[in-house]
């Protein structure tokens, strides 16, 4: 009995070696179909397996060395996309860049000419009341004269003057004609 049991564990050890058990050719075919669907982990893991047990075989050594390349081709798209990405960023950053200094000097501008349009208003402001203010000086007011009118009209007075004759002390009276009193 204790053979027959040892006979039967042993059958089913070898059946399940041959089930389990793969060859250099199953570790390609499964890593290239892999390949072949874009599942590069499932491809490199099958690799390595087959590699760990085959490493001498050349299919797998194969396979390997084009997994490594599409690994190196994929990081230098990544690093050739990031650095366009970084350059397009930089692009932009100097553009944004640019239309503030734009903005900032259309500002300044802006506030320059309201400045110079604040100083001549101001300017104007100021001539206006230098011209007004002459006037109310001449200006005086009803039924008075400034002294410098005063004087022209005296000045122009000046040539029209007649003396007076002298006064007589009393006038003679006519004694012909006496003094009515009535």
């Amino acid at each position: 009995m204790k053979l027959r049991l040892l006979i039967s564990i042993s059958a089913c050890a070898l059946a399940l070696q041959t089930v389990c058990a793969q060859n250099a050719d199953d570790f390609f075919h499964t890593g290239a179909q892999a390949y072949l669907t874009n599942n590069i982990a499932t491809a490199k893991d099958q690799v390595a397996k087959g590699l760990k047990l085959f490493p001498d075989d050349v299919k797998l050594k194969k396979l390997d060395e084009l997994l490594k390349q599409q690994q190196q081709q994929n990081q230098q798209q990544q690093q050739q996309k990031q650095s366009q990405q970084k350059q397009s960023q930089s692009k932009q950053d100097q553009q944004k860049q640019q239309s503030e200094k734009q903005k900032e000097q259309q500002k300044q501008q802006e506030k320059e000419k309201q400045q110079q349009q604040k100083n001549q208003n101001h300017n104007q402001n100021q001539q206006q009341q230098a011209e007004k203010q002459p006037q109310k000086e001449n200006q005086t007011p009803p039924g008075q004269m400034s002294p410098e009118e005063a004087k022209r009209l005296l000045d122009s007075q000046k040539g029209d003057e007649q003396l007076l004759p002298a006064s007589q002390k009393e006038k003679p009276h006519d004694r012909d004609h006496p003094l009515k009193d009535w």
